[in-house]
């Protein structure tokens, strides 16, 4: 920390994109410096009383007691999370699953149902947290393999929320159990239904099968119709990238502006639960990866300079942090990460794990306790989850980034990847990959052109929701 008469310049990092420099600082103070500025700042030389000088202060890498603590309201809204209870509440209605998807995440576990005891102890703890606004998400497996307690969760939330919370229910399923009866009972209680199209029906197919090895792209597409059709509902899409889908990163986007979707998450896949299996068919580096993500993001904004508007949802997660300063409530880039404290999953049992990917995984290690024996204050105490979130610090294992005032970390996602919470950062894709994603983003910034108007409009439609 360099202080110059009652100014202060902070610590920070920087990194070169095209002919510039982009500095930045814990706070999530951030400045683009041509050379002659940027070393300047670094040999703690900027004179105070230049224009450089004013623009330092202006942005937040120079402070003083005038602007500190405006900067630490700043600081606050970036990191809005770390001062809340638990939102999202993640239900695994069933382990039993109906495909046999490539890149399946959870692990070989018993086939179990959540019994209505369970579901009615996670209605408990939905609504015991201190939070005005809460999240409840029906996973599996397939969750509407175990229809009847999923029907009676969602119909008591809507009938036991005394509180007034702002309650917002979905369900991530298939599909291919979704008949009209169902259909009903999700419209009439407005619930949001998530599913998966990995892109035209060759790449989905691929992907997303039947145990006989049939694909499920027809069936889906008849699903996402009738639910429109008949209850004027849309239906959330992800994309998940594998192999297969690396040579068609423009016609997986196409088929989602052809659907009249104008938001795509293309999300990596992972090398962990029963997709260790297949890793050889459907992995790929995290520099494949990045480059996949480059094109895809190339033409999204060809189609929006032509007037077709297309967003990508971490893009627009990363942007939300970095030009408006705000915390869009994305776990993946929470630092500490979510687990616990923002997301907690049960599985059909009533076993309480810090997140989705921890209850995939399902060692012991990462379980919490059991909902039917403990609250939910016991839970969010263990010592176990401590150290979670101790591991996912960001500004311990990567302070030299750039990126880390926006950035965040997966431990135990890291576990699968590298037997260990603690990470070698440089050695991990997640790593590789979003500083891939931030550094498309910056480039695009620095450049000053048509594609940073564009991502202005896309934060000033606010037409998309949180993960």
């Amino acid at each position: 920390m360099a202080r110059t008469n009652d100014d202060v310049i902070l610590p920070f990092n920087s990194a070169r994109i095209r002919d510039k420099y982009l500095v930045t600082n814990m706070l999530g103070a951030w400045e683009v410096l041509d050379p002659a500025e940027f070393r300047l700042l670094n040999a703690l030389k900027p004179l105070p009383g230049t224009p450089l000088w004013t623009r330092l202060k202006e942005r937040g890498i120079v402070v003083d007691d005038k602007n500190i603590l405006p900067m630490l309201q700043k600081y606050r809204e970036l990191n809005s999370n770390l001062f809340s209870d638990t939102s999202l509440h993640i239900a695994v209605a069933t382990t039993k699953c109906n495909l046999s998807c490539a890149y399946c995440q959870a692990g070989a576990v018993p086939q179990e149902d959540m019994t209505y005891e369970v579901a009615a102890k996670v209605l408990e703890y939905l609504f015991g947290v201190r939070n005005t606004s809460v999240s409840l998400e029906f996973q599996g497996g397939e969750p509407l393999m175990n229809w009847p307690v999923v029907k009676f969760a969602i119909e008591h939330a809507r009938q036991y929320n005394t509180t007034g919370k702002k309650l917002r229910i979905s369900v991530v399923t298939n599909m291919l159990l979704l008949d009209d009866e169902k259909m009903k009972v999700l419209a009439d209680n407005d619930v949001d239904v998530c599913t998966s199209l990995d892109g035209p029906k060759a790449v989905h197919d691929k992907n997303r099968k039947y145990v006989s090895g049939l694909g499920s792209y027809d069936e889906v597409m008849a699903k996402i119709r009738r639910f429109k059709e008949r209850f004027g509902r849309s239906t959330g899409l992800l994309a998940t990238i594998t192999a297969a889908s690396l040579d068609h990163a423009e016609a997986i986007v196409d088929e989602y502006v052809r659907l009249g979707h104008t938001e795509i998450c293309l999300r990596p896949v992972n090398n962990m639960g029963t997709a260790r299996c297949s890793w050889s068919d459907i992995g790929y580096s995290a520099e494949e990866f990045n480059a996949f993500y480059g094109r895809a993001m190339d033409h999204i904004l060809k189609l929006n300079a032509k007037g077709t508007l297309m967003m990508e949802r971490m893009a627009r997660v990363i942007l939300t942090k970095v030009l408006e300063g705000k915390d869009p409530g994305y776990v993946d880039l929470m630092n500490p990460c979510g687990a616990g404290r923002t997301t907690m999953a049960y599985m059909p049992d009533g076993s309480c794990y810090p997140c989705d990917e921890a209850r995939m995984i399902g060692e012991d290690m990462f379980k919490l306790g059991n909902i039917l024996l403990e609250t939910y204050d016991d839970m969010i105490k263990k010592e176990n989850l401590q150290h979670l979130l101790q591991a996912s610090c960001t500004n311990l294992w990567q302070a030299s980034s750039v990126f880390s005032p926006w950035s965040g970390h997966c431990p135990v996602v890291n576990y699968a990847l590298q037997q260990n919470i603690v990470p070698k950062v440089h050695c991990s894709s997640q790593h590789k990959i979003m500083t891939g994603q931030f550094m498309y983003l910056f480039d695009k910034i620095v450049a000053q052109g048509a594609a940073l108007e564009t991502f202005k409009r896309w934060l000033a439609g606010d037409s998309h929701g949180k993960k």
